[in-house]
């Protein structure tokens, strides 16, 4: 297990469990909220979890360079750029638009430009281009002058990222048990490239707890991601050297994804607004509005009912609030 052990410190510590009384009153089951938002440096967010065995992995190879595939409004671009400040390495973030622009400031506001002041290093490619290929042209070309780059898988969701979901599940594991006492029923989240899914899917079921995860799909919106998720969540499990009787279970919903990714939702708009309003939190039109409007649905439909107790995973990206304003002002004409 040590090799899976090896981390870089990227949280400094574990991240807040907050009960959320004002939304739990209007909805009806408890809600917490685990703000992997708080974290560490470069903006905060899920994928500095993923990082610490990543970048570990990086230097336990020799790397000096940091590659990562994103687009301009990327979480997880700006997280990889701020943990490479943090420790001093070099990174290069391979960009192209996948978003369809929101406004004429789409690009230069938010994440892009965290990672503007950051000084990152980004290399445009064409929005029809491949980023695996275009990584590895820029890693040959960092090789050619005599660096050692390390690419970062996409959305750092490989065995080593999602490790980083069954630290965040222990966490909930032992800090929802000193609030109530036991496990809680459902933890939500939204799921991009599903390593979160993945590591939370496998730490309540090493954890032996009764704990279901449920994903809201932001990216995909067939059977894609359901695969993705089963495999790595297989994998993890295995890498853990337990038997194989582990069993768990879990759901997956594709039907918040709306138009696309990165194109906000009604239904996501509307989740922002309350719980902005309610608690003073913020949520983002990109991830977690749309799994948040899928729990809302959920409660609603009676498929969580009010005597159950709920995580919802809040995984950052503050940041695209701020690149998608004119979204609120429509909403607010409405």
């Amino acid at each position: 297990m040590n090799k899976y052990q090896n981390k870089v410190k990227l949280l400094n510590r574990e991240t807040s469990l907050e009960f959320l009384p004002n939304l739990s009153k209007k909805l009806g089951p408890k809600i917490y909220i685990k703000r992997d938002d708080e974290g560490g440096r470069g903006g905060g967010g899920n994928k500095l979890r993923k990082y610490e065995r990543i970048i570990a992995d990086a230097l336990a190879k020799n790397c000096d360079r940091l590659i990562i595939a994103g687009h301009f409004q990327s979480n997880a671009a700006r997280e990889l750029v701020g943990a490479a400040c943090q420790l001093n390495l070099d990174s290069v973030v391979v960009c192209k638009s996948m978003i369809p622009e929101q406004n004429p400031t789409f690009n230069k506001n938010g994440n892009a430009l965290l990672m503007h002041l950051m000084n990152a290093n980004i290399v445009e490619v064409g929005k029809e281009d491949d980023f695996q290929f275009e990584m590895e042209k820029v890693a040959n070309a960092l090789i050619s002058e005599g660096k050692k780059p390390y690419i970062i898988p996409f959305g750092g969701s490989n065995l080593l990222g999602s490790l980083g979901y069954v630290d965040c599940a222990n966490e909930i594991i032992e800090q929802f048990h000193n609030i109530e006492g036991k496990s809680p029923n459902y933890v939500i989240t939204p799921t991009g490239s599903g390593g979160t899914m993945a590591g939370l899917i496998a730490g309540f079921a090493l954890g032996k707890t009764e704990t279901k995860v449920i994903g809201f799909s932001v990216l995909h919106k067939d059977k894609t991601i359901e695969n993705i998720v089963t495999e790595l969540t297989k994998e993890i499990v295995e890498s853990h050297g337990n038997d194989h009787n582990i069993s768990w279970d879990f759901e997956l919903d594709t039907t918040f994804v709306g138009d696309g990714y990165g194109i906000p939702t009604d239904k996501g708009q509307k989740a922002i607004k309350s719980l902005a309003e309610l608690e003073g939190l913020f949520l983002c039109p990109v991830y977690t509005s749309k799994a948040m409007s899928g729990l809302i649905d959920y409660i609603n439909k009676n498929k969580i009912t009010k005597d159950e107790t709920v995580v919802f995973i809040h995984t950052g990206g503050m940041p695209l609030v701020h690149a998608y304003y004119d979204s609120f002002e429509k909403e607010h004409q409405h």
